[in-house]
């Protein structure tokens, strides 16, 4: 094994009048890319348009003319919060798109279309890429001051690293979840850049000040992929680029404002171990909102540790990158709470907006920077990882270089127990135990149900091999019959 070389928030309710937003559109505009499926030959793209429109659509071709342009009518992203969410969002995913191709492609509702823009798809498959990591942005004067400054600099990371595959963010994107203005503003400030390569965010506090707990307006002007638990829709996600996997967790469930069960948090642990088990990726990599490793108390964040870093150790994963606590800190590797060179986690927070922190606990800090908003680009080549911090200018704040931790990997007992817990733990409705699976095994309940609907087998001759390690073929044939079965299976 290679060394690696190198507060909780109180959201207050208050009453609110809302009036006429003052940043509607007459024409389509605020275009955001993303994915929600095969990022090597699909695309997402979303947009927002007057009020009055009420279908859309997206051409795309290899020619910029857009000549004999193919067409993708999009359907209506539903607002789901009370509030007027300032324009119609429609969204539409171009599929059977080649992979490692430049397309051109406007959007429009018929009578008027945006200029042509580009994007190019994913290599089938790549371990040579690059993408950038942006933290908290937030208002700290005006909506339009503050969104203004951090488009220039997500312009100035595009500018130097023109090659960027696509974009995460740590959430807390706004000041207020609640603000349109504010959602409108850095949509505006977003799309210059994120028109051309998709933008994968988190939601951190800010965007969950609503009754629900939820981050309503957030899910409402952004299209996610969709693989979450049921009920936490864009909240969490996964997807895979090249060689590497990205994980997307929503950290402020353990503030209590979703008022979740102990219940509900256990499934959503499993779930986050079900989707780290289930990926072979060289590269593992957390993006989630408050940090585990917090650099001023936050419970929050602890609750968050004592939920997922035995997680996160066990199933490989190689960096968390998070926001929050607005300064820039890069942490020593950790296992279990101390440094570990060997084998421990690098955390890094960022901070992109112009809100600044003049402390932090330093305690395990290697590299932090106070009063600097940054950005990081994540280089992969092959069993290579570099992450490196710039400002606004293009100057490189920090470095570091990292080589992947081992997967532990699950048995196949565990993975199936995994998938069992993540759905709630229903209860087998007849069946027969296996052989080698006594009633006492912890794994005997999950077991009995996945047989029961018909997930799994055994190996022959009543056996299960619980204990043996589940190879990638196993993984794949299991989550495929139970996505076959659906919601019978629970």
């Amino acid at each position: 094994m290679k060394k690696k070389l190198l507060a909780a928030v109180i959201v207050l309710v208050l009453v609110v009048t809302f009036t006429a937003p003052a940043f509607a559109l007459d024409a389509p505009s605020r275009v955001m890319l993303s994915w929600t499926a095969e990022p090597a030959t699909t695309m997402t793209v979303t947009w927002v348009d007057a009020d009055a429109v009420t279908a859309g659509a997206v051409r795309y071709s290899t020619d910029k003319s857009l000549t004999d342009a193919a067409e993708v009518k999009a359907t209506a992203a539903p607002n789901k919060s009370v509030i007027d969410n300032d324009g119609a969002r429609f969204t539409a995913t171009l599929s059977g798109l080649t992979p490692a191709t430049t397309y051109w492609y406007s959007v429009g509702n018929g009578d008027a279309w945006t200029a042509a823009q580009s994007f190019t798809t994913a290599e089938a498959e790549t371990d040579n890429f690059s993408f950038a990591f942006f933290g908290d942005i937030q208002v700290t004067k005006t909506a339009a001051e503050d969104f203004a400054a951090w488009g220039k600099l997500a312009e100035a990371a595009y500018a130097k690293n023109p090659g960027l595959a696509f974009a995460l963010q740590a959430g807390d994107i706004v000041e207020s979840g609640i603000n349109t203005e504010h959602w409108s503003e850095f949509l505006n400030a977003a799309t210059p850049v994120f028109s051309k390569i998709p933008f994968l965010p988190t939601n951190g506090n800010h965007e969950s000040n609503f009754l629900s707990g939820k981050p309503e307006l957030y899910r409402d002007t952004f299209t996610l992929p969709t693989n979450a638990p049921e009920g936490f829709s864009e909240e969490f996600y996964s997807f895979d680029y090249g060689n590497a996997h990205v994980l997307v967790v929503n950290s402020w469930v353990f503030s209590g404002e979703q008022k979740l069960t102990d219940a509900q948090l256990d499934a959503l642990d499993a779930w986050v171990a079900l989707d780290l088990a289930s990926s072979n990726a060289t590269w593992k990599i957390v993006l989630t909102h408050v940090p585990l490793y917090p650099v001023h108390s936050d419970t929050t964040g602890v609750k968050a540790r004592e939920h997922w870093v035995s997680i996160f150790e066990k199933y490989g994963v190689d960096l968390m990158l998070v926001g929050h606590q607005h300064v820039y800190s890069r942490l020593q590797p950790m296992t279990g709470g101390a440094p570990d060179y060997e084998d421990g986690i690098v955390q890094i927070m960022g901070n992109s907006g112009l809100k600044y922190y003049d402390s932090a606990d330093e305690t395990y800090a290697e590299r932090t920077i106070y009063n600097v908003s940054n950005y990081e680009v994540i280089s992969i080549d092959g069993n290579n990882l570099t992450v490196q911090a710039f400002d606004i200018d293009g100057t490189e704040l920090d470095y570091l270089a990292l080589s992947p931790r081992e997967s532990k990997g699950a048995t196949r007992a565990e993975f199936v127990d995994l998938l069992w817990r993540s759905i709630g733990s229903p209860t087998a409705t007849g069946g027969d135990a296996f052989s080698d699976v006594p009633a006492n095994s912890p794994y005997a309940a999950a077991l009995l149900w996945a047989r029961s609907v018909g997930i799994v087998n055994g190996v022959g001759g009543n056996r299960f091999d619980p204990d043996s390690k589940i190879l990638p073929e196993h993984m794949r044939l299991i989550l495929d019959r139970y996505n076959t079965i659906g919601g019978a299976a629970k």
